[in-house]
């Protein structure tokens, strides 16, 4: 037992000269960068920082950071900017895979005790004109009086004289399985909090930093969002009844109102239960979260081919709203309006409440053959002809059979944006029909 005992002190003092010497190493070449990096940047900046920090527990970081830019009357302070890993040997694996441009298998860099004045001139310079902005934008100051964009100005006569926060953005890689997750949580004081999780399936082995950024169409995979009011809303909610000159409860009403009736007259109805959720989140401390799953990754720039209701369920779209499911998640959408929308200049609030919502077009479809059940596994003996299939999930889709195999099953659909082919597994489908 002596023996024993003597051989793990002797390990335990092995591994802390090893972390010893790593952190040294970490250290000094750490601030011979970052000394480095000050240097340059003084022509754009002045930059200064208190020492550098690391930890056994596999974190790097500069503390008491201070940066002052030339060309503003502005001053950005940092308490503590940290790169983290695992462990500190992890740490030192990963200093030498960016070094390398190799990606490291997970990272994360974190802000904390960010500081920005709203009085200086990164934030608190005059916005761009009203006509100058999308319809989709200053939506959070519909009803707030003579007020149209919510910025420094306004944030200050609300009691806010500067932003501070943490910050965290970081992500891991699932080599096995081709999975890249991205993980944000953003904290600022008295205002809000942001926690959101979104992974992408790859379409191919990620070797370099360079074949990361080139990724061709990510498929999304999981989708974790959450959003906590921190105090905002009643600040909101209070400036802008005083600005229209009513109780707090008709600008909510009058606010919801002008919103539905902006992002109509723009190409976007929300059904009634999205109205009420987004009622009931401006309360006081109200709290959004945002889950989807879909069956399989699936390429997001496909789903403007499909209708609103398949394109909840092939994301698996779930939403709460203080703690409460919404059951209601229909909306429609114009992608015609929505793209000039984006291209334009904004319409007059009095002109947008004039246009009376559209009854939904509905699409007839001619067939002049019958649909006949089949299974699932002699689709292959109907590849060419118009199928219909339905997965396990409700999802029905209508197209041409391209291929079929025990892998999965690829179907061309034609919208009249032009065409998408949609890959399924065929353990997802539950039903088929074959046109003929």
């Amino acid at each position: 037992m002596r023996k024993l005992m003597k051989f793990v002190a002797t390990l335990l003092i092995f591994l802390i000269l090893i972390a010893g010497g790593v952190g040294g190493y970490l250290w000094y070449d750490t601030k011979q960068r970052v000394d480095q990096f000050v240097m340059l940047a003084k022509p754009f900046a002045e930059i200064s920082y208190g020492g550098i920090e690391i930890s056994p527990t596999g974190s790097l970081g500069i503390n008491r950071l201070r940066i002052t830019p030339h060309t503003m009357n502005d001053v950005i302070t940092i308490g503590a900017l940290q790169l983290k890993a695992p462990n500190i040997l992890e740490l030192l694996k990963t200093y030498w895979q960016l070094r390398q441009g190799e990606p490291p298998q997970a990272l994360s860099l974190s802000m904390r005790e960010l500081e920005l004045s709203l009085q200086g001139d990164l934030l608190g310079s005059s916005s761009s004109s009203i006509h100058q902005r999308t319809p989709f934008e200053d939506l959070d100051a519909l009803g707030c009086g003579q007020v149209a964009h919510l910025a420094s100005t306004e944030w200050q006569e609300m009691g806010y004289d500067r932003f501070v926060g943490n910050a965290e953005i970081g992500y891991r890689f699932d080599a096995a399985h081709n999975i890249l997750t991205f993980q944000v949580d953003n904290y600022t004081r008295n205002w809000a909090t942001l926690n959101m999780s979104i992974s992408l399936a790859l379409s191919g082995p990620v070797s370099s930093i360079i074949a990361l950024a080139n990724q061709e169409k990510p498929r999304l995979a999981s989708l974790d969002l959450a959003f906590q009011d921190d105090g905002f809303n009643q600040r909101r909610n209070d400036y802008c009844a005083a600005k229209a000159g009513k109780t707090v409860d008709d600008y909510l009403a009058d606010h919801v109102r002008l919103l539905v009736a902006r992002l109509h007259a723009n190409g976007i109805d929300l059904g009634p239960g999205l109205i009420t959720a987004y009622r009931q989140f401006l309360n006081v401390g109200g709290r959004l979260s945002l889950t989807a799953t879909p069956p399989a990754p699936i390429d997001p720039t496909d789903l403007q081919h499909y209708a609103t209701e398949d394109v909840i369920k092939l994301l698996g779209l779930k939403m709460q709203v203080n703690n409460e499911t919404v059951t209601d998640l229909s909306v429609n959408w114009d992608n015609a309006k929505i793209a000039h929308a984006l291209n334009t200049q904004m319409i007059p609030e009095k002109e947008i409440e004039k246009l009376a919502p559209a009854a939904p077009t509905e699409q007839v479809v001619i067939i002049q053959k019958n649909y006949h059940s089949i299974p699932v596994g002699a689709l292959d003996q109907h590849i060419g002809k118009i199928a219909k299939l339905e997965t396990t999930t409700g999802a029905t889709f209508r197209g041409l059979l391209e291929m079929v195999s025990k892998e999965g099953i690829k179907i061309k659909i034609n919208k009249s944006g032009g065409s998408v082919t949609l890959s399924l597994r065929s353990n997802e489908i539950r039903s088929a029909q074959v046109l003929y």
